[in-house]
């Protein structure tokens, strides 16, 4: 078994993108920082690899420090898994390569961690657990009343500030207005942001087709404020965002739920999302 680093995010894809797209929805934070890099739309130096055994790829990897490591884990034995992800840890901690935090499977988490702590001195916070959900053909039911549309470029102000209490809900993130606002209208005017309004013509839930991959979309900034909540407008929102993505020809539609959260899932469930598997953050404290 053994690490093989690739010297750009294009000979990493040249060699892995047949094998990331079959499994694309779970592979997705590596495959798309790769694509990402690759197109030259990232200013970090990102750092691409798999541990290979024989002619098998266990797991691949993307450290985009000082951002999270992300590991994607193949469909492989356990006992496997887990030699490689403790290889990849000692890797790190052997080659003096920093790492801020960890995006992967818990139980990649788990050994990745294990072994890490054994050659630095420092500890692990879980911030993050969630599902991640995909959907192929959505459920014809009956949604919330209300009206989706995307978001107009006058309301940037509105949905800046319910970023920010997204981040700070969901992601227990601090972010500056100026970021939020900028991303905001950088979504909003590539028709990426999505609203949906209640029969008072209120707008009561958001969402962004934030993240293109090749033959899917993921679905994120998913926010409903407190008092509109309970009342089925980010189902109804997810609902139609999904239906319109399927239809421009995507194969798939895929968002993260926090595991916190069941009743988020059970709605998209009845959408027509399916839990397909986990993905947990951890961040590092020295």
């Amino acid at each position: 078994m053994l690490v093989k680093e690739y010297e750009s995010a294009g000979a990493y894809l040249e060699e892995n993108e047949a094998e990331l797209l079959k499994d694309e929805a779970a592979s997705q934070l590596v495959y798309y920082s790769a694509r990402e890099n690759n197109a030259g739309t990232s200013d970090n130096k990102f750092m691409f690899g798999v541990i290979q055994d024989n002619d098998y790829v266990l797991l691949h990897f993307c450290n985009a420090y000082p951002e999270n490591v992300s590991i994607y884990a193949g469909n492989y034995p356990k006992e496997s898994l887990e030699q490689a992800a403790g290889l990849l840890a000692e890797y790190f901690i052997q080659h003096h390569t920093p790492v801020a935090g960890l995006n992967a499977r818990y139980d990649i988490c788990r050994i990745f961690i294990e072994h890490y702590k054994k050659g630095a001195n420092v500890s692990f916070m879980e911030k993050l657990g969630n599902d991640i959900m995909v959907i192929r053909k959505v459920n014809e039911i009956k949604p919330a009343d209300g009206f989706h549309r995307l978001a107009y470029p006058e309301e940037a102000t509105l949905i800046t500030d319910w970023m920010i209490r997204f981040q700070l809900e969901s992601l227990a993130n601090e972010i500056n207005y100026e970021t939020a606002n900028a991303c905001v209208k950088d979504l909003i005017y590539s028709n990426k942001f999505h609203v949906f309004e209640n029969n008072e013509k209120e707008i009561v839930s958001m969402a962004a087709a934030a993240r293109q991959l090749k033959n899917g979309v993921t679905i994120n900034y998913i926010y409903t404020p407190e008092e509109y909540r309970g009342l089925g407008y980010a189902a109804a929102n997810i609902y139609y965002m999904s239906k319109e993505i399927l239809e421009q020809g995507f194969m798939f539609c895929t968002l993260f739920v926090d595991k916190k959260n069941p009743l988020s899932a059970r709605a998209y469930e009845k959408v027509g999302y399916t839990i397909l598997n986990d993905n947990y953050e951890y961040k590092i404290i020295v």
